[in-house]
């Protein structure tokens, strides 16, 4: 099985982005947290054969997650084995990481939106072929994304950099970006 593992906090005032929430208050950079979330799952619906592992801390706030993020993502969800089902998406949460075997195991900053599916699809070609490892710094110096295949030569590929959303500039930057709209809508629809 390929699994993408995306950590998420949970969205509470004073517990998300502390560098916004510095500059804009704890309220508003839990709302920014949310739309930059709810915006990057959404751009990673339809990604193809890939688990969405959503690890949640603190670990006792999952059902919390669930019961804000399946909701705002669609209707319809249908549930099996833990995982929950939607036309594009394939998710699961839980606590902690994955620890038995994988064909391919990723991970996601989801505060980097520009993580789409067809990105993600791209850059897992030739992993465990031609390749063993992914990595996909971000802007601020950090990594956005990683994958690792236990088999395939031992190369890395490197990506090109791409936003993450820690801060007032870097959300003005995203909100004047191509993703702008879809962060805005996300950002005034939340009701949490």
């Amino acid at each position: 099985m390929r699994i993408l593992i995306l950590p998420i906090l949970e969205p509470l005032p004073g517990k998300v982005l502390p560098e916004t929430a510095e500059q804009v208050g704890g309220v508003e950079a839990a709302r920014r947290y949310r739309a930059t979330i709810l915006t990057t799952l959404r751009q990673l619906r339809g990604v193809e054969n890939l688990l969405l592992h959503i690890t949640v801390t603190p670990s006792d706030a999952i059902e919390a997650v669930k019961f804000w993020l399946l909701p705002a993502l669609g209707s319809g969800w249908k549930s099996s084995n833990e995982t929950f089902l939607l036309d594009g998406w394939s998710i699961a949460f839980h606590p902690h990481p994955p620890t038995t075997p994988h064909s391919l195991i990723a991970t996601a900053d989801p505060c980097c939106p520009h993580l789409g599916a067809r990105w993600v699809h791209t850059a897992l070609l030739g992993l465990g072929k031609s390749i063993n490892r992914v990595i996909g710094p971000d802007t601020l110096g950090g990594t956005c994304f990683e994958a690792h295949s236990p088999t395939g030569p031992n190369l890395t590929r490197t990506l090109p950099p791409l936003p993450v959303i820690r801060t007032d500039a870097c959300w003005q930057a995203a909100l004047d970006g191509p993703l702008g709209p879809a962060l805005k809508k996300a950002w005034e629809a939340d009701r949490f």
